[in-house]
Parts: structure tokens; sequence; C-alpha cells
């Protein structure tokens, strides 16, 4: 007996012949448009079976467009419209008309189940609410043991806002397919939106009472009465559950939430330990719960020692997972202790060396405890095993601006430039018609993001020529550059430069989406002040200060100039005040050292004697204790 191997191509002419012999009987009923398009979808579908759906696309188009009363085509074509992400197809107005499309063939196959079904789902999607149920009914009449269909009437219920019909629709599918907890948390979430809080209580009585043994349900339970305010019932629910499956993770982790919302942190540290020490929540899931914690704590300023003793379990479980080490690394960084986050991280690079992500840490830690020197030397060992990514090499820049090496962070970042536009002078006049012809938008921005930072490097460097030339490439490149506009402003207003054109640059600046950037209103409102426009100045400012009232990284610098400004205008009870918030904020961030600091330390001790005895007496400030500043702030 003879094997015949046959390729995909004759498959596909054989189906071509298959579809044509078929189509014969048809010939002499059809228009000739109808023909064309009937060859058009059968082509079509040839290149779906063999998975090239954009040939499938184009023939489906043509069919639609041979004879838009095709409805086979006309589904086809539609459908695949949805999928095609171009702006003008996912239109309000181009996805009803892809729904449109796919009508035709629904209503002349109402027995075709799947594409009934998708055209329900879309259609509720696009918020036609009616003709989704109308279709998903009378599919489910024609096919009542299809269960999914239910499931998809539940949800179409529910988008229209008809809890009834779609509680009704997921009772109907839990009688046929049976209930889950997952089925229960749907139709309770029905129950509850229409605040029938009765009903939804009796549904979980009667469900628990149905599955004694299953601790999902009880769980679920406890969650309701949590839901409803009813923390004793809550709490008597989840001990069930825990005591059905006494060594579980989920019963526990459900308690720990529930401590946690009450308010009860010792009952959640110690159910969060048992969590940890269960063998059904894998590695990846307590390492979450952990991070996710940890977090918690150090975003509201809570006791470490919790985090500590909590984290501890975690270490012990998986001492030499790089995970661990690396989680363990950011907590030790977070609470400010560099040393051992440099260990930690470095542990985890020993273990897993392609991590390009530890790199960067290492990187980050050494520089943060005042390695800046080591931090670029680890750079060059990362190299060795991994390829540097675009995140590593702004590491590198930041890292050589901190340590002053000023020549090498130009060097990186001219690197990073001429990966983009090959041969690029960043020191020279660049104009759009030197770059390569196929240079995109988002290649643009990015040249013109770089140019702005090697402008900082070069001002740095007090090589201010340079710097100045370098912002203005980077307008050329990108005139919607706001940071550009707003460095070159301050660095001209501040260099001894042109305040007029300064201005201008820093006004272009608070505008779109940076009109409220607390950085940007400062620089306008100090290059007016510098100009004698203390009105203007004022108003700015305090624009400034309103932006960065409630931030948890206040700027002191905003906080003086305010200060400086209302100097100008003589009212140096709130001069002083907000150059002493300055000295609070440099405190915090230990800058006591810095030369900002024993400047703005002048400021006070000069503007104290003018302070008016009676307002000061308001702020709880006395400009008589404040005269002998000298020895006050040295103890300080």
């Amino acid at each position: 007996m003879n094997i015949i191997k046959i390729n995909n191509r004759v498959v596909a002419w054989l189906i071509l012949i298959v579809v044509a012999a078929v189509s014969i009987g048809y010939v002499n009923a059809e228009t000739p448009a109808r023909k064309k398009a009937r060859y058009y979808y059968s082509a079509g579908s040839v290149q779906q079976a063999l998975g090239n759906e954009s040939a499938a696309y184009e023939y489906y188009k043509k069919a639609y467009e041979t004879d838009p009363t095709y409805v086979e085509g006309a589904s086809a074509y539609g459908s695949r419209r949805l999928y095609i992400g171009l702006d003008t197809l996912q239109s309000t107005t181009e996805l009803n008309r892809s729904l449109e499309m796919m009508k035709g063939y629904t209503d002349m196959y109402p027995e075709d189940q799947y594409e009934n079904l998708f055209y329900g789902y879309v259609a509720g999607q696009l918020d036609h609410d009616d003709e989704g149920i109308r279709v998903l009914e009378r599919t489910y009449a024609l096919h009542p043991q299809s269960s999914n269909i239910l499931f998809a009437l539940s949800d179409a219920y529910a988008h229209k806002q008809d809890w009834a019909n779609a509680i009704d629709a997921i009772d109907r599918y839990e009688k046929q397919a049976g209930g889950s907890s997952q089925i229960t948390t749907r139709k309770l979430s029905f129950m509850l939106v229409q605040g029938d809080t009765v009903r939804a209580i009796n549904e979980m009585r009667r469900l628990t009472d149905m599955n004694p043994k299953d601790a999902s349900y009880y769980i679920l339970r406890a969650n309701l009465y949590d839901v409803v305010n009813m923390p004793d019932s809550a709490l008597k629910y989840y001990l069930r559950a825990e005591a059905l499956e006494p060594e579980a993770g989920g019963p526990k982790l459900a308690l720990a939430g529930h401590y946690s919302s009450q308010g009860d942190s010792v009952s959640y540290d110690k159910k969060m330990y048992e969590v940890l020490l269960t063998d059904d929540v894998d590695f990846n899931q307590k390492a979450d719960l952990v991070a996710e914690y940890l977090h918690s704590l150090l975003q509201d300023n809570q006791d470490h020692k919790r985090g500590d003793y909590l984290f501890s379990v975690l270490e012990e479980q998986y001492p030499h997972e790089p995970r661990v080490l690396d989680l363990s690394a950011r907590y030790n960084a977070a609470k400010g202790n560099f040393k051992e986050a440099r260990e930690q991280i470095a542990y985890a690079i020993d273990r897993d060396p392609t991590n390009i992500s530890y790199w960067g840490q290492l990187m980050t830690y050494q520089a943060a405890d005042g390695d800046a020197d080591e931090a670029l030397n680890t750079f060059e060992r990362a190299k060795g095993n991994v390829i540097p990514d675009e995140q590593l090499k702004n590491y590198y820049i930041s890292v050589a601006q901190m340590a002053e090496k000023y020549d090498k962070a130009a060097s990186m970042i001219r690197e990073m430039m001429s990966e983009i536009q090959p041969g690029i002078q960043p020191d020279s006049v660049i104009t759009l018609g030197m770059l390569r012809h196929d240079i995109s938008a988002a290649e643009l921005d990015k040249l013109s993001i770089l140019m702005t930072t090697l402008g900082d490097v070069y001002y740095m460097a007090t090589d201010t020529t340079r710097a100045f030339k370098v912002y203005e490439n980077a307008l050329v490149l990108d005139d919607s550059n706001n940071m550009a506009k707003n460095n070159y402003a301050y660095f001209l207003s501040t260099g001894g430069g042109d305040l007029d054109k300064a201005l201008e640059l820093s006004k272009s600046s608070i505008s779109g989406f940076d009109a409220l950037n607390p950085t940007y209103l400062d620089t306008y409102a100090w290059i007016n002040f510098k100009k004698g426009n203390l009105e203007e100045a004022l108003e700015y400012q305090e624009k400034a200060l309103e932006q960065i009232e409630d931030s948890p990284y206040p700027s002191a610098e905003i906080y003086e100039h305010y200060g400086d400004i209302k100097a100008a205008l003589d009212d140096w009870n709130t001069a002083v005040e907000y150059w002493r918030k300055a000295q609070e904020i440099r405190e915090k961030a230990k800058e006591a050292d810095s030369d900002d600091y024993k400047l703005t330390e002048t400021k006070i001790k000069d503007g104290v004697p003018k302070m008016k005895p009676e307002d000061a007496k308001d702020k709880n400030i006395s400009p008589k204790d404040d005269n002998n500043m000298e020895d006050s702030e040295t103890a300080k």
C-alpha cells in the first residue's frame, strides 16, 4: 500500500476543490457578485484553517465589499474588524458597524450556537443590552443543554442592571451545571447591588447548610458578614472554616484579612505567621504576601520590628531564594540600611547573575551608601553577565553625576544617542534635516530627553556654554519638552543670563500636562522675583506650594523661595516661618551641613530682628530669643 504525503498547499487546494464542487449547485441561482463573494469567502476559510489570519481577513473583506448582502462574508469580516487595533476601527461608530455586519448571519442561522453567543457578548459590550439579551435568550431556547449561555445571559442582564433576571439566569446555571463558591460570589454580588442583604444572608445560610464540610462556603459566608458590617458573625464563620481545614492556608489568610480590617495587628501578625508555615501556600504567594505587608508597614511608618519578625519566617524557610534576598535588600534599603541591602542583593546576584534588575539595585544601594565609585565599577562587572538596558545605563548616568564624574556621564549619554542616531554631534547645531529619514516621533522624544540630561551634566560641570547649546538642540528635537525649557530657564536665571528669555521659556513650560508642575511653577515664580515682578512671583509660588502641601517629598527650595518673596514684600514673619520650614526639610534629609542650609540660617538670623513682635507671638516665634541664633542653632 502506497502512503502519499500531502503538504499544506495541496490540502488547501483540495479544500478549494471541495468548496467549489459544493458551490456548483448554486451557480445558476446566484448573481455574479454573489458567486465572486462566495469565492473570496471560501478562500478566506481556507486561509483561516491554515492559520493565516491576515490573509483570511483580506479575503473576508473582499467578500463583503463584493456583496454586502452575503451574510457569511459580512459576519466573518465584521467579527475580525473588532480585533484590528486601528483607532478608526475601534471608534464607537465603526465598532457598531462591525456589529451590524454580524447581525444578518445570526438571524439567518440562529442555531449556530458559537456565532450567536459571540454576537450576544459583543452587543452587550457595545451597550446594546436588549439586542444581546434577545439573541442569547433565543440561542438558549435552541440549545437548552448549554449552561454557558446562561452564564453569558447573567452577564448581559447584570450589564443592563436587571438584577432580578441576572439572578434568575445564574440560578438556572447553578441548577444545570452545579454550584461553586465562584457562582455563589457572583449571585451574592447581584443581591448586594440590589441592597437585598436579607436575601444574600439567607442564600449563604442555605449553601453552608447544604455544604457543611466545605470550608470555602464558610469563608464566603464570613466575607458576606464582613461586607454588611457584622464582624462578630464574620469571625465565627472564619474560625469554623479554619476548624474544618486546620492545616490549610486559605482560612488562615481569610482570618488575617479580617483581623487587619478590624485593626487587630497582634492577631493579624500571628495569623500571617501561621500562613507562612502552611504547605499549600506556595513560595511566590508567600513572598507576595510578605512584600505587601512590609510595604504597608513602611508606607504607614509603623513599627519595623513587626515586619522584621514576619520576614524572618520567610528567610528561615527559603534562605537561598534570590527573590527572598531581593525582598530583604529592598526592605533594608527602605529602612535606610544600605550596607545590609548591598550585602543581600549581592547574594542574589551570586545565585542569579543574569538578572539585570539585581545589578541596578546594587548600583543604587552602593550610591546611596556613599560609594558611587564602586557603583560605577559594578556597572562594568554587570556587562560580563548581562547586556545593559536603558534603565541600567540611566543608573550609570545618575551615579556618575553623583560622583562628579561628568565626563563618564556625558560619554554614556552620547553612546545612547548614537544608538538612535548614529554620528550625532550633540554639541553642534542640530536641525531635523540632519537626522535619518525614518526616525520616529518616539525616538525624537527620547533624543530630546537625553539631550536635556546632557545639558544638566554640562551645567553641573560648569560648562554653561555647551549646556545652553545642548538645551537649544533638545528643543529643536521636541519643542514640547517642558523639562528642557524649565532647566534651561532656571540655569539662565541663576547664571546671570538672559532673564527675558528665561521668563519666556519658563512660562512656556507651565502648560498642558505640566500646568501644575510645582518645580516648573517655582522656576517661573523665581525668575519673576529676580526681575522684580513680586506680585506675579507670589501668585505662582503660592500655586507651587499648593501642589506640594500634602506631598511625601516636600521641596525645601520651594519653601525657601516663598520666604524670599515674602521678605522682599516686607513680610518678615512669614519669611522666617517658611525659611524654617525649608530647614526642617533639610534636617530630615540629613542636609544640615550643606551650603544651602548655612545660607538659610543666615537669612533667618538677619530676618528675625525685622519681625513684628505681636505677629511673632501668634506664631510662637520669639525675635528676642532668636537674636542669639548662633548658640541655639549650633546646639541644634
